[in-house]
């Protein structure tokens, strides 16, 4: 016998859970502050989330290409919405428009990756020198769009990700062949 039988209980009971950790970050927030403030975050996090997730929970499997298209629209109107009701401007063009649409565009190529490369040696190096020239590129973004003076992260991470790529590219290759030997 499940806990939770079937997908739409999965579904109700995360639904319910959600709305109540909204509903004692409203009552915390107006008890302490007598006003909404901090309670954005939270609130604005636990919908965004909920949103993302529920196809997954509810489909499985079937429903991660539409979670990771939900993912793909949402995120840049949630966090121009947390600019906006925190009064904290500035950050959204500079740093979290390039940041997000990087990340993304890296899931939607580890997704890419994963359904078509099969060996796991050849998947993960090339996930990595994927993540390290979007790494590169989001820094090149972010110095391009501000005037943020950075350590050269970009680079560095760049380098690191192409050579531990190549060192796993290697490492397939020479795993492939032993097997074919034996």
């Amino acid at each position: 016998m499940k806990f939770i039988p079937d997908s739409h209980a999965r579904l109700w009971a995360i639904s319910v859970f959600v709305f109540i950790a909204i509903f004692v970050c409203i009552i915390c927030n107006m008890a302490i502050q007598r006003e909404m403030t901090w309670l954005v975050y939270p609130v604005c996090s636990l919908i965004f989330a909920w949103g993302v997730f529920a196809p997954l929970i509810y489909r499985g499997k079937d429903g991660l290409l539409l979670s990771l298209g939900l993912l793909s629209g949402l995120i840049l109107p949630y966090l121009l919405v947390l600019e906006q009701w925190t009064h904290t401007g500035g950050w959204f063009i500079p740093v979290a428009f390039p940041i997000s649409v990087f990340a993304v565009l890296f899931i939607w190529i580890t997704y890419a990756i994963l359904t078509r490369i099969k060996n796991p040696w050849y998947a993960s190096s090339a996930i990595i020198a994927a993540g390290g020239v979007l790494s590169l590129c989001t820094y090149l973004a972010i110095l391009g769009l501000s005037d943020f003076a950075m350590f050269p992260w970009g680079w560095i991470s760049f380098g690191s990700a192409l050579g531990l790529a190549l060192l796993l590219l290697i490492a397939g290759r020479i795993r492939r062949e032993a097997n074919n030997k034996l």
